[in-house]
């Protein structure tokens, strides 16, 4: 009697006849762990990529558990979105690797990043979009980004962003809609109220589903031919189902565009300060980071003050008085740049809570060096 052939022995065969070196070598990236990154996980695995890097900051909810396929244990309402997704994902496709990093893209330093082919764009509101751009655009990054309809209506959007001097997400933004999410990252005062709406993301189990399947193969399959626009793919079931396709130029007004070329260097060792990252450049050089970096808070109820030493946008979202529990907040001090005579020069890039292996732009004062 012929041997049945074991499920793992089919894989390995599968994957020889039928799947490119480019598929099997990869190493993405998936912001969002929702529903739509559970499918783009899925997804992953089943084509045997080398490596995915979960990045999700939020807890599985009991909501979740009817609408995100690695959700299905009532054991995991409260766990980290991302290591829940990783470990049941690597139990399933135990080839490919899978590591969760429990924080938002922002917070992720740019070293971690590098080598990586493309990012998969699985959030659920404008500003996340707009952090992914910048990172994705200073890095060359590939970003292919998906979304889902409204409730009560089935529709899905893929969108491929080529990175670098391709256009981004931040160029389809209207110059409104864009400083109004710029102005979030670099306002003085945090309001009582968030002034970004999140997008209602109802993650039907079956528009996810379809929606994270085409995000995969449509943004690999644009990798793969090097496509160099920025493609948006749109799919509706409501009463007839239609699809369609449009491409999209960069914009002029885009300030991500900026800095492509503008160095960016690793710390001369892991506990370099920012005045020895600036002497191992030479010349007269300032570092510029990424993100506005809040130094002091005042609660305008309670009058209580801290140093949360965290970007601004994550402080706008998630923070509130550590006296009273208000939100009226007024940032008294940030940081953005930070030169040669400045007090902050003499500290470790960790005092201001940046991530570990980042790499830091560098701007010489008249371009020179």
């Amino acid at each position: 009697m012929q041997t049945a052939l074991r499920i793992t022995d089919y894989s390995r065969l599968e994957r020889t006849l039928f799947a490119r070196p480019s598929v099997l070598n990869l190493e993405a990236i998936v912001v969002g762990a929702g529903a739509l990154g559970n499918e783009v996980v899925k997804a992953l695995g089943l084509l045997g990529v080398h490596a995915v890097f979960l990045v999700d900051p939020d807890h599985v909810r009991p909501s979740d558990l009817s609408r995100s396929v690695f959700f299905r244990d009532t054991d995991c309402i409260g766990r980290s979105k991302a290591a829940t997704v990783a470990e049941t994902a690597q139990r399933w496709f135990p080839d490919t690797g899978f590591e969760a990093l429990e924080c938002e893209i922002a917070d992720v330093g740019y070293g971690k990043l590098l080598g990586k082919q493309i990012l998969f764009s699985c959030v659920d509101n404008d500003l996340a979009r707009l952090e992914i751009a910048c990172i994705a655009t200073a890095l060359g990054l590939a970003v292919c980004d998906a979304g889902l309809g409204t409730p009560n209506y089935s529709h899905g959007r893929v969108s491929w962003f080529p990175g670098g001097a391709g256009a981004c997400f931040g160029c389809r933004l209207t110059e409104r809609k864009r400083r109004e999410l710029l102005t979030f990252w670099d306002a003085t005062v945090r309001p009582c109220s968030n002034p970004v709406e999140a997008e209602v993301a109802p993650s039907t189990p079956t528009m996810a589903s379809i929606t994270g399947s085409l995000q995969v193969e449509l943004g690999l399959r644009w990798l793969t031919e090097k496509v160099l626009e920025s493609t948006t793919f749109e799919l509706s079931l409501d009463a007839e189902p239609r699809s369609s396709q449009f491409t999209s130029p960069r914009s002029r007004s885009c300030p991500f565009h900026d800095e492509i070329a503008a160095p960016r260097v690793d710390l001369p060792n892991p506990d370099a300060t920012f005045e020895d990252l600036l002497q191992s450049v030479g010349g007269d050089a300032s570092v510029i980071l990424d993100w506005p970096i809040i130094l002091r808070l005042r609660c305008l109820d309670c009058s209580t003050e801290w140093a949360p030493m965290r970007r601004a946008a994550a402080v706008r979202r998630h923070c509130i008085c550590p006296g009273c529990g208000s939100q009226s907040i007024l940032e008294q001090e940030s940081i953005r740049i930070i030169e040669r005579d400045s007090r902050w020069a003499r500290v470790r890039p960790s005092a201001l809570g940046l991530p570990a292996d980042h790499r830091y732009l560098v701007r010489f004062r008249n371009g020179g060096r």
